[in-house]
Formats: C-alpha cells, structure tokens, sequence
C-alpha cells in the first residue's frame, strides 16, 4: 500500500506552544514528518497576544508567507516597516531579520507557510 498523499490537521489536534519572545505557535505541517517533494518546510498557525512582540530574528536560508487573519500589529523585516491586518497577506525574504508587533487591544492570529530558498539569498542585496 501506499504512503498516505492526502493530509489534512485539524488545527484543534496541535498544541499551542510559546516560541519567540511572546508568539504562540502551532506546528500544523513540517517536513520533517510529512514527505513533501519541495523546498515546503512548514506551515503554523500563530498568536501574538494584544500587545506581544517576537523576538527579532533572522532565517538564513527559509523564505515565508505570511497572511493575517484577526487583530492588528505592525512588522519589521530590515529597515522597513508596514501595518498589517486581517486579509493582508505579507511575504519575508530570507536572510533579512524581521519581527511582529502586535496592537494593544486584540492578540494578532495569522498563518505562515515558509519554504528552503532554492539559491543563495540576497538578503538586503540585490
């Protein structure tokens, strides 16, 4: 028989774990435990309670996708900074450190879906 292809996860059947700083995180899919066939590396669910921060961080080589579902914050990644809110989808390069905020009165909830760069990252070259 073949290995399972079509995989679906309940958000209920992940904890939530605290990860940087104040961010709340489940890991609905990663590739260490489902057999992608891409440069895929995870997708999470995340939190940040109204007024929480992560810390400010930096992936090397894991580019992402991010899209807000509720509350408001602001994000960081190198020297620029945006507002963000429920429908704004946002994507971070890889190799730029970057962090989230969120506003004081509602915990920012939003999904990420990060990937392996496929070449060297520029960063904030190029």
């Amino acid at each position: 028989m073949t290995e399972e292809r079509l995989i679906v996860t309940p958000e209920s059947s992940v904890d939530e774990t605290q990860s940087r700083g104040d961010l709340h995180v489940r890991r609905i899919f990663d590739a260490a435990s489902i057999p992608f066939e891409s440069s895929f590396q995870f997708i999470l669910r995340n939190r940040l309670p109204a007024g929480g921060a992560n810390e400010r961080h930096i992936h090397e080589d894991v580019e992402k996708v991010y899209y807000f579902l509720s509350g408001a914050g602001e994000v960081s990644c190198g020297p620029w900074t945006k507002r963000v809110g429920p429908g704004d989808f946002l994507f971070f390069p890889a190799a730029i450190e970057h962090e989230i905020h969120a506003d004081a009165d509602a915990d920012l909830e939003f999904i990420v879906c990060a990937a392996q760069t496929t070449e060297a990252p520029r960063g904030l070259e190029g």
